[in-house]
């Protein structure tokens, strides 16, 4: 409306002689167009605090769950005798076995195999498969040092071939002991 009117009126100006007349009429883009500048440069630098509400929770719930192993610190019993005096359980007080330690070596291209122990030395693997299944305890061999379970650790030194760490380990499982693992050589 407001264009059709300047419109009108400068063509009234050019019919009366007069030269154009320089009108400038705002469109409704404009004035809201310069509205919002206004309102932006009231407003400055603003800081949106949502993301940062939402991440401070994500961050609640992960150590939530990551300290859910709190809750297990109530199940631990304290045994107390009738009397006031603390009992102490014999096997609570236990140490493991520390292992029986096999090493293995490279001496004139052969493979030697030592015993930490005060035991009869193995020349070969079967005397290792021998010499253990005669230690190993069990109800048919009362005598024997060593329970099955008893820890072993077998340590080949880094120049003995592959096929004889493997031919120990095989004896020793043969001779029916179950906890057998390899360590680094001293």
């Amino acid at each position: 409306m407001a264009e059709a009117a300047s419109i009108a009126a400068a063509l009234d100006a050019l019919a009366r002689g007069q030269g154009p007349v320089e009108t400038y009429s705002y469109s409704t883009d404009d004035v809201l167009a310069n509205r919002r500048a206004a309102r932006r440069a009231k407003r400055g630098i603003s800081l949106n605090v949502i993301p940062m509400i939402d991440v401070t929770f994500f961050l609640l719930v992960f150590f939530v769950c990551a300290n859910k192993t709190l809750d297990r610190e109530e199940l631990l019993r304290t045994d107390l005798s009738q009397r006031g005096v603390a009992m102490v359980n014999p096997t609570a007080l236990t140490l493991d076995e520390p292992p029986l330690r096999i090493e293995l070596f490279r001496k004139d291209n052969q493979t030697i195999i030592k015993v930490l122990a005060p035991m009869a030395q193995p020349e070969s693997f079967e005397q290792l498969t021998e010499v253990f299944n005669s230690k190993r305890y069990s109800p048919e061999n009362p005598n024997g040092l060593f329970p099955s379970d008893h820890p072993l650790e077998l340590a080949p030194a880094k120049e003995v071939p592959w096929e004889d760490a493997v031919a120990a380990f095989n004896g020793l499982v043969r001779a029916g002991y179950q906890q057998i693992h390899f360590a680094e050589p001293q």
